[in-house]
């Protein structure tokens, strides 16, 4: 036993007990005497052992506890104080360096974000749980025209002066992990910008309620150059309108000419139509993206018949399609309708059969199907051409991007068809698929949404 008070007692107590036993016994006196002596003598030496070990274990631990307080008062002294390869402090004193070593890496790993985070040319604002800054960065502060003053303790709507932007901010927080959401606001600070603001909550530390981020981007310049471009194109398209006029009409009146009989004349004269023609219809694209990036068209809705409205596109088209001996098939139901903008469906559907007519073999099969779900239905429209290669599907809807150029310029194509319809896909609140197998043929699928009512739609469109 190493604890001398327990030694101490337990051999008085043996002590005790034999002489008490020797008495009851008969024993001499001399003899339980000296077995008394005896143990007692036992008892010191044992005693004395284990106190000396206390001691020494004692003297170690307030030798290992002394350096572990200097290592505290002095952290940059821990390299030259000595320690007992033995002593409990040792490992202490191993311990503190390790977590010392964590805290510098933490502490460094933090400033190098901060820093990263201090200088992006985004603006980033962070918000607790009771919408209240926690974090901005410089960026931030320049957009919103903050002063470092004004954001202690402050809430969002005290910070943010924007309605719908505070209101941003607060939906965030609803919002569930990793779920995120965007929009696109005007500021009026010393200038009129434009940002791009994208928010997402974050989860807080021991608390049952999340925070917010906020991410601001400028592009105010972005949208002053796309507005230049699309007055350009306006205009351009405007003044090229009239003059393309009078040359198809000149170039119309000479091919009935007789006087140009000769045929490498009338030759001539029917490819400066051709390309007069291809001209005027790409500047008539030119002018129609333009007006519905700018959001200048007009939708008037209705509900619209499906089945009719794919017959009528047939037949607008049906000079093209006896040229290539095609087979068009309508397995459209009389009962499926979309709720959207006829005049635009049709535009739709012209470019998409077009583009089936133009790209598919002669005697070649193009079909329109429906199917219908609870909330979307979507129409298809099938071919059996060419097909589109993989690689090339994703850039497929960009304006003036062609597969095959050379074919499309021989049949005519502006290369704008399918951005105009993604477009116009887009302003009627659906969405526009393609799919393609390389000398299989192509599908294109308008996803539209179904209206719970007309009622409703047209509440929803007034």
């Amino acid at each position: 036993m190493s604890n001398p008070p327990v030694v101490l007692v337990g051999w008085m107590v043996a002590a005790m007990v034999a002489i008490g036993g020797g008495l009851a016994w008969g024993w001499s006196l001399w003899s339980v005497g000296l077995m008394g002596i005896a143990l007692l003598s036992a008892a010191y030496m044992m005693t004395q052992k284990a106190w000396s070990q206390t001691c020494a274990t004692e003297k170690k631990i307030r030798a290992s506890l002394d350096e572990l307080q200097q290592v505290i008062e002095s952290p940059e002294s821990h390299s030259s104080l000595p320690s007992a390869p033995d002593s409990v402090g040792s490992a202490l004193l191993h311990t503190v360096g390790q977590i010392k070593k964590r805290m510098s890496n933490l502490e460094e790993e933090r400033d190098k974000i901060s820093a990263i985070v201090q200088n992006l040319i985004e603006g980033v604002v962070a918000f607790d749980a009771q919408g209240q800054v926690l974090f901005t960065n410089a960026s931030a502060k320049r957009m919103l025209q903050l002063d470092e003053r004004q954001l202690q303790g402050r809430s969002v709507w005290e910070v943010i002066r924007h309605k719908e932007l505070a209101e941003f901010v607060e939906r965030c927080r609803e919002l569930a992990l990793p779920e995120r959401q965007s929009m696109e606001v005007d500021l009026h600070v010393q200038a009129r910008m434009t940002v791009e603001v994208y928010g997402l909550p974050f989860p807080l530390a021991n608390q049952e309620k999340k925070g917010s981020v906020i991410v601001l981007h400028d592009v105010t310049q972005l949208r002053r150059l796309e507005q230049v471009r699309a007055e350009f194109i306006d205009n351009v398209s405007h003044e090229l309108r009239t003059p393309l006029a009078a040359i198809i009409g000149y170039l119309e009146t000479l091919i009935d000419e007789p006087s140009l009989e000769t045929p490498n004349n009338r030759k001539f004269v029917h490819v400066a139509h051709q390309h007069a023609e291809r001209l005027s219809r790409l500047v008539d694209d030119l002018r129609s993206l333009s007006e519905i990036e700018s959001g200048k068209v007009v939708l008037r809705w209705e509900s619209v018949g499906l089945k009719a409205l794919v017959d009528e596109v047939v037949e607008m088209l049906q000079p093209q399609v006896q040229k290539k001996h095609l087979h068009l098939t309508n397995q459209i139901d009389e009962k499926a309708r979309v709720w959207a903008d006829r005049d635009r469906v049709i535009q739709i559907l012209l470019n998409l059969v077009d583009n089936a007519i133009k790209y598919s073999f002669e005697g070649g099969n193009i079909s329109f199907l429906v199917q219908k779900f609870e909330k979307s239905l979507i129409l298809q429209v099938k071919d059996t051409g060419q097909g589109i290669p993989s690689t090339d599907l994703s850039r497929i809807t960009e304006r003036f991007y062609r597969v095959d150029r050379a074919r499309s310029r021989e049949e005519g194509g502006t290369g704008l068809g399918l951005s105009i319809v993604k477009h116009l896909v887009h302003l009627l609140g659906g969405q526009l698929r393609i799919h393609s197998e390389l000398g299989k043929g192509t599908t294109a699928e308008l996803n539209f949404p179904v209206p719970l009512s007309v009622e409703s739609e047209k509440e929803k469109n007034q």
